[in-house]
Order: structure tokens, then C-alpha cells, then sequence
């Protein structure tokens, strides 16, 4: 029997898939609506389609790994990509959208394992509704393709807001320096780096490692109604590297969330590699795993 089941060629093609999406049931259903809406659960047992669209190309591959020596806690499958030598461009995708949801702010949680080559991809990227080539606000969370520690993640790239169009003109480092290079909000916001460190990539080793990633979009529709209260949160295994609020991070044109995106862009490759990610996780506000439990039914009074 093979050991991966194979994501198909076409972009945006939806794919064959069981997924957990939209809401928690049985045990902690109560608490969990209180707090959090789960929009997705991906547990990457088969290729997810739906509101998903995945595949590979330019030597890229995905797949659903099913070997239990190697999935997440031997679960029966885990969502996989190979790339190629990597000199520019997309060479996997796993694509979800979140365009119907109309919100600015979204919570993200998986895991993920580099197990052998280090290398630098985009590996989680969060797009913005487009109303034109010019016209959108991005955020991502790299890993590095630059050669200073390739597979590393060391800052979140974005836009500030003064033009239209914002990608990576700003960063937030992981090791707290140039806190200029935030742009508008500079000196005003309030921005943690309490590891004062990258993610390495010899944090990676050969494990899977539970990320964390929050996006909030800064409110606004005018010049004079903008504000800055964009936020940007991560956490890597328990420990938070970014805890960012008071930001620009967006222009007061662009639009809400629209998608986002696993695998994604890789350059300045010096080998192949394969990135894993499973148990994918996108609520709208917070995290499931710090809800708390409903307060108690039954308490009498004294």
C-alpha cells in the first residue's frame, strides 16, 4: 500500500478530503462557543477540499503521508510537500478561504516538522482581500530563504498603510531589534519579543513543533477614521516570540482577510526539502485551547 495519497496539479481544483470544520462537538462544546468560533479543523487524515484548495507544481509535490511512524501522535495521515531545488516561486500551496467570514482578525493554529533539510519558504501567509493589483494588505510568517539561517523564522513581514499596496515593507524581529522597522506605529505601539531570539533552524531537529499565530487587521475605512490596532501574535511551542498590539498593518482601503495559505513561495534553495503540517486549525476569537470551562449549573447559595 502506498504511504501518501496525492494532491492533484490545478491550483484552485478542489480536492477529496475529511476535515473538521465550523464547530466542536461532544466533550467542552458549551465553553469553546463562548470564546472562540473553530472555522476549520483540518486533521489531515485525507486531503481536505471544501473551502481548501491544494497542489503542487515546477517539481513541487503534496500529498497525505500516511506512515504512523512518521504523521502527528501516528495519526493516519499528515498533509506533506516536497520541493525542489528552489530558485523562485510556488511550488506547493494549501490554500484556505476565509472570504465569506468578512473579518480582520483570525487565530491560527497547527503543527509543522522540517525533518531533514532546513530550507526557506513562506510557510504561513496571510492574504488580504484584493480590489486590484495595487490594492491588498498581507502578512507573513517566513521561514528563511535569505542564507543568514535558512529554515529559520525570525520576524512577521507586513505593510504599515501608507500606500495601498502592503506585503513585506515592515517587519516585527523576533530578537527585538530595529523596532523602528515597524513603520507608522513606531514608538507607539507595544511590542513584545520576549525570547529575543529567531526560531532556528536548529530548533527545528526531526519533531513536530506547535505554532500559534494570530492577525488582526488595524480598524478604519478613511484616513480619518484609521486607527492603530492591528496586532500580531506568535507562539512556538508554548513559548511567545511576538505579542504585538497598537499597529498600522494595513491601508484604510484594503480589504478584510480573504485567505490563507500553507507551503507557499521558496527561493535561494540549496537542496530539497519537505515541510509537514497537520491538525490545522482557524478560529475567529481566540485560541481553543485557552477557553476556559463553563462556570458550574448546579451551585446553590448559602
Amino acid at each position: 500500500m502506498s504511504a501518501v495519497q496525492s494532491a492533484g496539479s490545478k491550483r484552485f481544483a478542489p480536492l477529496a478530503w475529511r476535515s473538521i470544520a465550523t464547530a466542536i462537538t461532544a466533550i467542552g462544546v458549551a465553553s469553546i462557543a463562548q470564546a472562540a468560533t473553530v472555522i476549520e479543523f483540518a486533521q489531515m487524515e485525507s486531503m481536505p477540499s471544501g473551502n481548501w484548495a491544494i497542489g503542487g507544481q515546477s517539481g513541487g509535490k503534496v500529498a497525505i503521508a500516511t506512515d504512523t511512524n512518521a504523521t502527528l501522535n501516528h495519526s493516519r495521515g499528515s498533509l506533506m510537500a516536497n520541493y525542489p531545488v528552489s530558485i523562485g516561486g510556488v511550488y506547493a500551496w494549501g490554500t484556505y478561504d476565509v472570504s465569506r467570514l468578512n473579518t480582520s482578525d483570525l487565530y491560527i493554529d497547527f503543527w509543522a516538522k522540517m525533518p531533514a533539510a532546513k530550507q526557506g519558504l513562506k510557510f504561513l501567509k496571510v492574504f488580504g482581500a484584493s480590489s486590484g493589483s495595487n490594492n491588498y494588505a498581507n502578512t507573513t510568517f517566513a521561514l528563511d530563504y535569505t542564507g543568514g539561517d535558512n529554515g529559520a523564522m525570525y520576524q512577521v513581514s507586513f505593510g504599515d498603510g501608507s500606500a495601498t499596496a502592503n506585503d513585506t515593507a515592515q517587519v516585527i524581529n523576533f530578537d527585538g531589534s530595529n523596532p523602528s522597522w515597524i513603520g507608522r506605529s513606531a514608538g507607539k505601539a507595544t511590542v513584545l519579543t520576549p525570547q529575543k531570539r529567531s526560531f532556528r533552524s536548529s530548533d527545528w531537529g526531526t519533531s513536530w513543533h506547535h505554532f500559534k499565530m494570530r492577525v488582526k487587521f488595524n480598524s478604519g475605512n478613511s484616513a480619518s477614521t484609521e486607527v492603530a490596532d492591528g496586532a500580531y501574535y506568535v507562539e512556538i511551542d508554548g513559548k511567545v516570540y511576538v505579542d504585538a498590539k497598537g499597529l498600522f498593518n494595513r491601508h484604510y482601503s484594503n480589504g478584510p482577510i480573504a485567505r490563507v495559505e500553507l507551503f507557499g513561495w521558496a527561493q535561494s534553495g540549496t537542496t530539497p526539502f519537505e515541510i509537514w503540517y497537520d491538525d490545522v486549525r482557524i478560529t475567529t476569537g481566540g485560541f481553543v485551547d485557552t477557553i476556559k470551562p463553563a462556570p458550574p449549573t448546579s451551585v446553590q447559595a448559602n
